[in-house]
């Protein structure tokens, strides 16, 4: 069948839509748990573009042995950049901050 467990999908629709991802287990004929590039959840076949690839997995495979034989697999994966929140923002300034300071030499005062 086309969408048995190990076939490499991308997602079409969500949030996650244009990631790829792995069926892990069949729920029903209109459901199925995905996990891999996006969240491990049940997601609706139709909400899925079956690639030609498949991988061996199963159900107790750890996401990110997933994500990396979805990488092995030849697929271009995008890399997304962490969202830095302001205050991790401030932080990285007042490190940096202190680096400079720390590498000034000291007055000495007689």
């Amino acid at each position: 069948m086309l969408l048995d467990v190990g076939r490499i999908c991308c997602k079409t629709s969500g949030r996650e839509a244009g990631n790829y991802c792995v069926i892990v287990n069949r729920i029903n004929d209109n459901l199925v748990l995905i996990d891999g590039y996006v969240r491990r959840k049940k997601c609706n076949i139709k909400h899925l573009e079956p690639l030609d690839k498949i991988i061996k997995v199963d159900k107790d495979t750890n996401s990110e042995i997933i994500k990396k034989l979805i990488k092995e697999s030849g697929l271009k994966i995008k890399e997304r950049k962490i969202k830095r929140s302001p205050k991790m923002v401030k932080q990285e300034a007042k490190e940096k901050h202190e680096t400079k300071e720390a590498k000034k030499p000291k007055e000495i005062k007689s």
